[in-house]
C-alpha cells in the first residue's frame, strides 16, 4: 500500500458499539490495523462455526487471509466500502477507517448470507460424509439477510466509519494528540484545570485520552499536570530563591501548599524546602 498510515486506537466508546452491532445482528464486526492485525472484535466473538470448519478441518485458513489481505489493499486504494462474497460463500463488508486523510485501519462487517445466496458447488464435493454434512449444518445456521436489509446494514456500517472519524478516535503516530494535550496543560496548569473540559476543546472523548496516555505513556491525566506543575515550581525557585514554599506552591497551580509539599516529597524524594535550599547553594 502506498497510502500513509497512521496509528488506530480504540476506546471503549467503540467498543461498546461494536458490541451491540455484532449482538443485534449476529455477525462478526471487527477492526483491523493498517498491518492487517485484529485489534478488536465485537463482543470478542470467535469465528463462526462454518468459518472454523473450512478453515481448520479443510485447512483453506490461507485462503481466507490472502483474501482478506487483497480486500484491505483495495479498500485502502479506492477509499470506499465494499461487500464482496468469500471463497466460501459468505458475505463480507470492509471499508478503511481514514483520519486526516491518512489510513488508520480497516473495519470489517460480516460472516452472514443473502437469502437467495445459494451454498458453493465445492462444498457438496467434500470426499468426508460428516464434514460435509456439519458444512451444510452450520451454513444454514448464519444469519441471513434479504438485500433490502442488507442495504439498510451498510448503512449503518458507513454511519458507524463516519462516526469514528469525526470523533478522533485514533490517534496518529506523529503525536498530535500529545502534543495538543501538553499545549493545554502549559497553558491552563495554574488555574483550574479540568480533564472533561480539555476534551470537549479537542473534540474527542474523555475514555479516548485516558486511554491514549495510559496505552503509549503509561501514565493518566492527573499525574500529568501534577508533574507539569512541580517543574513549574522549580522553575519559580530558580527565579525568586527566596520565595516561601507557600508562594511556589501558588505560582504552580497548587491550590495547597500541604498538598504540594507531600506532593513534592514523593515526587522528589526531599521536601521542597530542602530543595529550594539546595538552588540557593548552588548560587
Amino acid at each position: 500500500m502506498n497510502t500513509r498510515s497512521v496509528d488506530l486506537f480504540l476506546s471503549d466508546e467503540i467498543q461498546g458499539i461494536l458490541d451491540d452491532l455484532a449482538a443485534l445482528l449476529d455477525v462478526r464486526v471487527t477492526f483491523f490495523s493498517i498491518t492487517g492485525e485484529r485489534l478488536r472484535r465485537g463482543k470478542a466473538m470467535r469465528n463462526c462455526e462454518f468459518c472454523r470448519l473450512v478453515q481448520e478441518d479443510l485447512g483453506k485458513l490461507d485462503c481466507c487471509l490472502s483474501l482478506d489481505q487483497l480486500k484491505q489493499s483495495e479498500a485502502a486504494e479506492y477509499h470506499e466500502v465494499s461487500l464482496y462474497r468469500c471463497h466460501a460463500g459468505l458475505y463480507e463488508g470492509i471499508a478503511p477507517i481514514c483520519v486526516h486523510g491518512k489510513i488508520a485501519g480497516f473495519l470489517m462487517i460480516g460472516q452472514f448470507r443473502l437469502d437467495e445466496a445459494k451454498m458453493p458447488e465445492w462444498i457438496d464435493e467434500v470426499e468426508n460424509e460428516a464434514q460435509r454434512d456439519a458444512l451444510h449444518k452450520a451454513y444454514a445456521e448464519l444469519p441471513s439477510f434479504s438485500q433490502s436489509k442488507m442495504d439498510g446494514i451498510l448503512g449503518l456500517f458507513k454511519t458507524l466509519i463516519d462516526y469514528i472519524a469525526v470523533r478522533e478516535l485514533a490517534v496518529v503516530q506523529d503525536g498530535r494528540l500529545r502534543q495538543e494535550i501538553d499545549r493545554y496543560i502549559e497553558k491552563n496548569a495554574t488555574g483550574t484545570i479540568l480533564l472533561p473540559e480539555m476534551a470537549k476543546k479537542m473534540r474527542c472523548s474523555v475514555s479516548t485520552i485516558s486511554q491514549f496516555l495510559r496505552k503509549n505513556y503509561q501514565t493518566n491525566f492527573k499525574d500529568l499536570v501534577i508533574e507539569y506543575r512541580l517543574k513549574l515550581a522549580e522553575r519559580f525557585w530558580k527565579a525568586h530563591p527566596d520565595a516561601s514554599v507557600a508562594e511556589a506552591a501558588y505560582a504552580s497551580g497548587f491550590s495547597d501548599q500541604f498538598y504540594f509539599s507531600r506532593v513534592f516529597r514523593k515526587r522528589r524524594g526531599l521536601p521542597p524546602g530542602t530543595f529550594r535550599e539546595k538552588l540557593r547553594g548552588q548560587k
